[in-house]
């Protein structure tokens, strides 16, 4: 096997392991910090028409109208307004589902910007507790994407803070990218818009990832490593929940691309919508989170309820909480100097 695993399958690993076994020394913490907040850039593609190899039979939910709310999504339960299909009952969607839907309806009326760079700046937080120490991580950061190849630089400024943080390594102030580490603009618009097809993509590419993770798990333990011991697996729900969360994080994608991400999760089962809420820079926000209990993690991302972008992700478990908040997400056409350098 990699003296090296790939990172993400890593954190596939971590996230489903026992708390008295871990990766590879030295690896399995800083992996699980990365990738957890950035989950998406060197997978969302990497089963482009899997989906319909799946063979994955989704329903639509048909459309309808009602007041705006909080409640769980999925499923046609609640007591708000209600719509006639051509045949059949009427079906009423929830609080959590209306407003998944006003968002979807706001992604949709956004114009694209143009630009071949996508300039994203944004602060990272991790902050780690347990056994008397706690550990927190805060840095600005300006990530910059080649919309056209795929990679791109992330410059940053880390400081690393608390009891825990003697010995952390501080990240480099400059990271590059190769092609091919973020997905194109081209790929991204290749992603089905059809919410069933979509939900089907989501699942297979989740579910290719999880096969990965356990071709890893078998690979430390032929190499007589210590390696996670896989617990309760994440449900098809969970997995939907989280790779469309995590798309929704790409500031290049399109509005019906975005648009339909918001109808996926209107139909996943124990979506939790929250209204009038505010991410943690204090900017209007609808809150939507999810529980997974493998892992004991709760996923959450606070948009914009005016236009559907994302404002902030955050991951919480049991004595760690890690977090992005995203400032601002510019076009240009040309790469920008490094604004911490000096």
């Amino acid at each position: 096997m990699p003296e090296v695993l790939d990172e993400d399958i890593l954190r596939e690993l971590m996230v489903r392991c026992t708390s008295d076994l871990s990766a590879p020394p030295g690896a399995a913490q800083a992996a699980i910090r990365r990738q957890r907040r950035r989950r998406l850039r060197t997978r969302a593609l990497t089963v482009a028409g899997t989906a319909a190899a799946a063979g994955i039979a989704v329903g639509t939910m048909a459309s309808a109208s009602g007041t705006g709310g909080t409640g769980g999504a999925g499923g046609a339960g609640g007591s708000g307004g209600a719509g006639t299909p051509a045949h059949g009952p009427a079906i009423r969607l929830t609080a959590a589902q209306q407003a998944l839907f006003s968002l979807s309806s706001a992604a949709a009326t956004q114009p694209r910007p143009s630009g071949r760079y996508v300039v994203q700046a944004e602060k990272a937080t991790t902050i780690e507790s347990g056994s008397g120490s706690s550990t927190s991580e805060i840095g600005p950061k300006t990530s910059v994407i080649d919309t056209v190849t795929g990679g791109g630089v992330t410059y940053q400024d880390i400081s690393v803070s608390g009891s825990g943080a003697g010995g952390t390594p501080t990240p480099p102030g400059v990271l590059n990218a190769p092609a091919g580490s973020s997905p194109t603009r081209a790929q991204l618009d290749a992603l089905p818009t059809d919410p069933s097809a979509l939900r089907a993509n989501l699942l297979a590419q989740a579910k290719q990832q999880a096969a990965q993770a356990q071709q890893s798990m078998e690979q430390l333990k032929k190499a007589k490593k210590a390696y996670p011991v896989a617990t309760d697996p994440l449900s098809d729900d969970d997995l939907v929940f989280e790779q469309a969360t995590d798309l929704l994080w790409e500031p290049d994608l399109s509005p019906q691309l975005r648009s339909a991400l918001y109808k996926v999760l209107a139909d996943t089962p124990g979506v939790t919508v929250q209204t009038g809420a505010k991410d943690s820079s204090g900017r209007p926000a609808t809150e939507i989170s999810r529980y997974q209990a493998p892992g004991q993690t709760s996923v959450e991302t606070f948009e914009d309820p005016a236009t559907g972008a994302t404002l902030e992700s955050a991951w919480r478990s049991p004595g760690e909480f890690d977090e992005d908040l995203y400032y601002s997400t510019t076009y240009t056409n040309t790469i920008p100097a490094d604004p911490y350098q000096g």
